[in-house]
């Protein structure tokens, strides 16, 4: 960790973490809203109005994240949890993209049982904005934001015990995190088509790809890219031919719109 960090008394650090995730937020959600403004016309995805003071309920639930987060990652610190050695630009690209791979991963794992009848009620505040905001991603309770600190502690964690991780390349995926989640619930698809082929996916999601999965419930559980849904069978068919209505400026009016699988 930096030395710099490393000489902040308790207060100081956790400050510290704390202007991290709400300057990431801030950004990210004002980013998010700038995008929807700009497209809301041409490639909005569901025409659909939110659900009555949805804005204020994901505030809420965005501001139980941050704690959360500053809590666990501020201790975890602390604590030295995670080993980091020196950060070259080798090991701080290895270790961005390792977090990359493994939070995708977990990721899947851990939605994928939030969905299991005996912890739904944990995931439940996250499904209630069918219709998504940039301030859906981090809306959730506090149970399902400690699931995501293991992603973004309990991770480098584990990957620590093999080798030291650079603290850049994991503070600039957890950046990275934060801002593709906020911005990535956007009700809007700003993805080129040239982005939005099968192969392509297995890196990146169009954004429509996640909108369907507040709309039906089950399916696509994958963070940012299909690969996982692929593996494991949970990627529905029909997604590419809705993505193509949408990019072609017919946003879809029923949360229970198919395409042609």
């Amino acid at each position: 960790m930096p030395p710099e960090l490393l000489a902040l008394s308790f207060t100081q650090l956790a400050l510290t973490v704390f202007g991290f995730f709400a300057g990431m937020t801030l950004v990210s959600v004002a980013m998010g809203f700038a995008v929807e403004r700009a497209l809301s016309k041409s490639r909005k995805i569901f025409d659909l109005p939110l659900f009555e003071g949805q804005h204020r309920f994901e505030l809420l639930g965005n501001a139980v994240f941050v704690v959360i987060a500053t809590v666990t990652v501020t201790l975890a610190l602390r604590a030295g949890v995670v080993r980091f050695g020196p950060s070259s630009a080798l090991r701080s690209a290895l270790t961005f993209y390792a977090m990359l791979l493994g939070f995708q991963v977990y990721y899947w794992f851990l939605h994928r049982a939030m969905h299991h009848r005996a912890i739904v009620h944990v995931h439940r505040w996250h499904h209630r904005s069918q219709v998504t905001t940039p301030l859906t991603g981090q809306s959730m309770s506090p149970f399902e934001a400690l699931g995501w600190m293991g992603g973004y502690v309990g991770l480098p964690w584990l990957f620590s015990q093999v080798v030291p991780l650079s603290f850049w390349g994991w503070a600039g995926y957890v950046a990275f995190n934060v801002f593709g989640n906020l911005v990535g619930h956007a009700n809007v698809e700003p993805t080129a088509r040239v982005a939005s082929s099968r192969s392509a996916t297995l890196f990146a999601n169009v954004f429509l790809y996640h909108s369907l999965h507040h709309a039906r419930w089950n399916g696509h559980y994958s963070f940012q890219a299909a690969l996982m849904d692929r593996i494991m069978g949970t990627e529905w068919g029909d997604w590419p031919a809705l993505y193509e209505r949408v990019a072609g400026g017919r946003p879809l009016t029923s949360l229970k719109e198919r395409g042609d699988a």
